[in-house]
């Protein structure tokens, strides 16, 4: 009986079945293990960015800019792969200068990404949604808040809120040196890497399926005057007018990006105490900045909403995946996204 089991499991899997199986199981443990060991979390979540993208350009009607934008983004993508290569696995260059190397990169892949944005968007979508956003701040809020706001059209207040709005670029760059530069590579690091990409990367990818100019020029006409605003009111509309996207309202990145930011600090806190009055300063600059986006006239308030809760939900769920990841590498004996000593 056990001589005639055998023969028919031989038939059936062949001379070789059982062990190609084993085989074809140890090849694609080691395809996984290898691409852990070269690309971490948040790298994936920047190439995902650019496969999505890519896809939505593809679909996009044919033009010679649809076709640039395709090429710049097949580009990033192999960018970004090379880069992740060369911070890991070119272990014959020194561990700081490769470090150095992905760092400014990774800051890099960020500001290409928004600046492209003013070439995508467009193209993606030529319509725009505010018709229906705004209908939205009426059915929820009964008025439009940067309708609202206008009462406190004075140079002071304009002022005071546009300095605010302003500070979201010295906020990005300040965090970003704090927790990528200064503070030990470790989970904190990588919490603040995958946070990051994720409220990017999402936000960005929702201002294709909702595009929008904001109330300041869908409801241009219905305003009593511009905003009476000096040296801070026009720094912020010179930057915009040269490198905003122009159809990046929802959600908003402004309530977002900075929120996000004050929350990580806080959530750093719990384990530094030397965190906690660096993050009460992120949450009043955060919450100024989120006044400001309505009264500036960028923003709807629906905008804001769903920043508030892009941030939250990227807080919530960012120290989870950070320990999941964490945890894969450790099983695998492989060492954690910023260590390039390996």
């Amino acid at each position: 009986m056990h001589e005639r089991l055998t023969t028919d499991c031989g038939k059936v899997a062949g001379s070789r079945g059982l062990v190609d199986v084993e085989r074809a199981g140890a090849l694609w443990r080691d395809a996984v293990r290898g691409m852990v060991a070269v690309f971490s979390l948040h790298d994936l979540i920047l190439i995902g960015y650019l496969v999505a993208t890519t896809i939505c350009l593809l679909f996009a009607p044919p033009s010679e800019v649809q076709a640039q934008c395709v090429h710049r983004n097949l580009a990033g993508i192999a960018g970004m792969v090379s880069l992740c290569v060369f911070a890991r696995r070119a272990t014959f260059v020194a561990p700081l200068l490769r470090s150095i190397v992905y760092r400014l990169s990774l800051v890099g892949a960020f500001l290409l990404n928004y600046l492209s944005l003013r070439t995508i968007l467009p193209t993606v979508r030529s319509d725009n949604l505010d018709a229906e956003l705004l209908q939205l701040d009426l059915l929820i809020f009964r008025v439009e808040p940067a309708l609202w706001m206008e009462r406190f059209n004075t140079r002071p207040v304009v002022e005071w809120f546009s300095f605010f709005y302003f500070s979201y670029f010295f906020i990005c760059f300040l965090s970003m040196l704090l927790a990528v530069w200064v503070a030990r590579p470790g989970r904190g690091t990588s919490e603040y890497a995958v946070g990051t990409s994720l409220v990017y990367c999402i936000g960005q990818l929702v201002y294709m399926a909702v595009p929008a100019y904001g109330p300041i020029k869908a409801m241009e006409h219905l305003y009593q005057g511009p905003l009476d605003g000096g040296f801070f009111w026009g720094a912020v509309s010179s930057v915009v007018q040269a490198g905003g996207a122009m159809k990046d309202v929802f959600p908003s990145l402004h309530t977002a990006g900075p929120l996000w930011f004050a929350l990580y600090a806080f959530l750093r806190a719990r384990t530094d105490r030397r965190l906690f009055w660096p993050a009460v300063v992120a949450a009043f600059f955060s919450f100024n900045i989120i006044i400001s986006t309505m009264l500036l006239r960028w923003h709807y308030a629906v905008d804001v909403v769903a920043g508030v809760a892009l941030a939250t939900g990227v807080a919530w769920l960012t120290p989870r995946l950070v320990r999941w990841e964490e945890g894969v590498r450790a099983r695998m004996d492989l060492p954690q996204p910023w260590s390039f000593n390996k």
